[in-house]
């Protein structure tokens, strides 16, 4: 098998967060709230989402970005996430 590009490194785990989120969203969506919250306490959705989109902006940072949208929302991310850290 062949090593994963540094690229598809960053696209499995953008992939890998997406998948944690999406199955709270189900969990959730099925079952109703976690206790005394919504999500269950070790699944931060909103950031593993933005996590995510922050990782695909970083696969895609070699794509054209002609009006800058793509970099725009990357900074929004990143700025949001590091005030989570």
């Amino acid at each position: 098998m062949n090593a994963l590009t540094a690229r598809q490194a960053l696209a499995l785990a953008a992939a890998h967060q997406a998948a944690e989120a999406v199955t709270e969203l189900l969990r959730y969506a099925r079952e109703g709230e976690w206790a005394y919250s919504q999500f269950h306490p070790d699944v931060e959705v909103l950031e593993k989402l933005c996590d995510a989109t922050k990782l695909v902006c970083e696969v895609m940072e070699d794509e054209p970005d002609v009006d800058g949208d793509r970099n725009q929302l990357l900074g929004a991310v990143e700025k949001y996430i590091a005030g989570w850290a």
